[in-house]
């Protein structure tokens, strides 16, 4: 993702950029079930953590097999805890 910078970005503005980046890469934008921005393509999905009274993006990387429908499905209930 030579372009894109996913860590320490606003959440907000980092998921127009995503589905630009994807799209233009003729792959499928995708949104969590929190509404990050996500690519099963290429295996990853944003996540916004907070840091002192900011929110800013993290990327959660991910490479699903056979079981998972998409990325979202391989992220552990631990990670669902981090704020």
């Amino acid at each position: 993702m030579d372009t894109l910078r996913l860590v320490g970005q606003v959440p907000s503005e980092l998921i127009e950029q995503v589905f630009d980046y994807v799209t233009e890469r003729d792959m499928s934008p995708a949104l969590s079930v929190e509404g990050d921005a996500a690519s099963d393509e290429l295996g990853f999905m944003l996540r916004a953590q907070r840091a002192g009274d900011v929110l800013l993006s993290r990327a959660f990387l991910a490479k699903f097999d056979d079981w998972a429908y998409t990325v979202h499905d391989c992220v552990p209930t631990t990670e669902w805890a981090v704020r």
